[in-house]
């Protein structure tokens, strides 16, 4: 267990069908799908196992985690360093340890209930208190105003918007980066 509280835990994911499935179910949910991805957008197991296997084994520099309520998954997160194209992109300092970060509850019947906010903020001490990390980028759509909201309740800013960032239903789409620094 990386991090919990009295309701929600982050754990790092298997390398079992068990999470791959589950990853598999979110990341082919319509509603999902809204918010990342695009609905168009569907996924085989084999294609799941290809992408998440590396980095549940820990042969990726992505770390994978399941986010769980009261001991069920119901969601996904993961957090990386930075890579030399994002340090770039977001303008981020290349002397400190800077990390982004991924995460949605892909069941949603958890949705508004400030679950992923609470993972948020498990995933955010983790990082900082944890493992020495100075910055956090996250960087959802700028449509995406809820989880927008969500990250600026745990402390994150806008930082600037990368236009055309990613890629949405075949449509690239603009990217609001916000960043969550140690020392804040």
């Amino acid at each position: 267990m990386l991090a919990k509280d009295d309701r929600v835990s982050i754990r790092l994911m298997i390398d079992t069908n068990e999470d791959y499935s589950r990853l598999m179910k979110w990341l082919n949910d319509e509603q999902v799908l809204r918010y990342i991805e695009g609905p168009g957008t569907q996924y085989t197991l084999e294609q799941i196992m290809d992408k998440y296997g590396p980095r549940a084994r820990g042969e990726h520099y992505v770390t994978p985690c399941m986010i769980e309520l009261e001991h069920a998954p119901i969601g996904f997160l993961q957090f990386y360093p930075l890579q030399q194209e994002e340090i770039e992109a977001y303008e981020a300092k290349e002397d400190k340890p800077q990390y982004g970060m991924d995460i949605f509850i892909g069941e949603s019947d958890y949705w508004n209930q400030g679950i992923g906010t609470a993972a948020l903020r498990l995933a955010i001490h983790y990082l900082f208190d944890e493992q020495g990390v100075e910055d956090i980028y996250i960087d959802p759509r700028t449509c995406n105003t809820r989880a927008i909201r969500s990250y600026e309740k745990c402390g994150f800013e806008k930082v600037k918007v990368l236009y055309g960032r990613e890629l949405f239903d075949g449509e690239y789409k603009d990217n609001q980066i916000m960043r969550l620094s140690s020392d804040a």
